[in-house]
């Protein structure tokens, strides 16, 4: 009685053990979203089992492509605390935190902007000829930026070319456009040289120059149905812009220097933010790493819940069976006949326990699947993945009873009865 009880026990461990290393990681993967996490290399995996749909969900999530650079890029964002300036004024006071910032020491790029992903939009009224009405057929976010930006911000122009220094105030009106909206708007075509009304319909035409790469805006997942483009801030709006800042290294290190070097700029109690885009993409990533952190130690305690269960159901079952395995040896059964019966009791409760585990998680996909980035609760291989560990944590719980079993004395043995 003792033993089958033992034995209902280490069947639920490990069942527990595959619900929770199939299951439970797959939701690691809910969304909070890579930008500056560490890198997949250096991601934690805690247990094998665990690791397996983390490595996955995290692989995902760091290789998504955002269409920009984090690491090196400050935020300036202007904070006029009732300062009034007139609109020339205002305009003098950014061109000369735009000197002031390519001055400092580290700095490589400077740009305006008007926008930020992940952190502040700007739409407005777009035109174009043969469509009824843009707006239906998605958001369309606008940047107003300097010459500088695609290489401030690491962007990178796919075709034609970026806003620039000719891209003045009274020039022709210009825009960079991304990839997604020029297939959006003039689908087949090229989309350089197209017109597109800004504002109103019956604004001059902005046309475009270039085409630049999708970047992620909102979401780290798929931005359906939402584009982005670019217009020179001399021609929208000047008066407005913040800047982004790229230095060599880290931002975040560089970013209270660069701070202390652009408030000498301000006027009356006015003042500068710095901002690492690392922190900005970082709320995206944070709960990533909260739930991660969390499902790897359940990860860990199932799977150790199922090895100490297992171990000790398999030394009781040897100790009880001391008898049957000495009349074994007597009859001529080798060492490795008993280690291989052992273990092969220990992995028929194993495979039970795997099956149950594997039934439920496929069960609660269904629940699962709305959570996952990129990764698909039913994934074959990571199930299979799950179900080797799984079966080599049985093997190797099963391994010092099997050992202890092959050194039976059949003589004690025989004996003890």
């Amino acid at each position: 009685m003792k033993l089958k009880s033992s034995l209902v026990i280490a069947l639920l461990a490990v069942a527990l053990s595959a619900v929770v290393a199939i299951a439970a990681p797959s939701a690691d993967a809910k969304k909070s979203g890579s930008v500056s996490t560490p890198a997949a290399g250096t991601t934690t995996t805690g247990a094998p089992v665990t690791g397996t749909f983390d490595i996955t969900s995290f692989k995902n999530v760091n290789g998504v492509k955002l269409g920009y650079d984090v690491d090196p890029v400050l935020l300036v964002d202007l904070n006029m605390r009732g300062e009034k300036l007139d609109s020339v004024a205002a305009i003098g006071l950014r061109q000369r935190l735009l000197q002031a910032a390519t001055t400092i020491p580290g700095v490589t790029h400077v740009s305006a902007q008007v926008s930020v992903p992940f952190w502040s939009t700007w739409s407005i009224g777009l035109y174009v000829q043969g469509i009824d009405t843009v707006g239906k057929l998605g958001q369309f976010n606008l940047n107003a930026v300097s010459p500088d930006f695609f290489a401030t911000f690491g962007t990178r122009i796919l075709r034609g070319r970026g806003i620039g220094p000719q891209d003045v105030d009274h020039a022709p009106r210009t825009m960079v456009v991304s990839e997604g909206m020029g297939q959006t708007l003039w689908p087949g075509k090229d989309p350089i040289g197209q017109c597109i009304r800004v504002t109103a319909d019956t604004m001059p035409c902005t046309y475009v120059v270039g085409v630049a790469e999708n970047i992620k805006q909102r979401s780290l997942g798929v931005d359906s149905a939402l584009y982005n483009y670019y217009l020179p801030a001399a021609q929208f709006h000047p008066d407005q812009t913040g800047l982004f800042v790229r230095v060599n290294g880290s931002a975040a290190q560089a970013a209270d220097g660069i701070r202390r070097r652009l408030q000498r700029e301000m006027p009356g109690a006015s003042y500068v933010t710095t901002t690492p885009m690392e922190k900005v993409i970082g709320g995206e990533t944070r709960s990533w790493h909260l739930g991660a952190t969390m499902f790897v130690a359940f990860g860990v305690l199932a799977l150790a819940l199922a090895a100490i269960g297992l171990y000790s159901v398999i030394a009781y079952n040897v100790a009880q069976r001391t008898h049957e395995l000495g009349v074994r040896v007597a009859i001529g059964a080798q060492a490795a006949d008993l280690i291989r019966l052992v273990v092969t009791d220990g992995l028929r409760l194993a495979v039970a326990g795997v099956v149950i585990g594997a039934a439920a998680a496929l069960y609660a996909a269904r629940w699962v699947k709305p959570l996952l980035f990129d990764v698909s609760p039913t994934d074959p291989i990571v199930f299979g993945a799950v179900v080797l560990v799984l079966l080599a944590t049985a093997i190797a719980a099963s391994w010092l009873p099997a050992l202890r079993a092959s050194k039976v004395d059949p003589n004690v043995a025989l004996r003890s009865e």
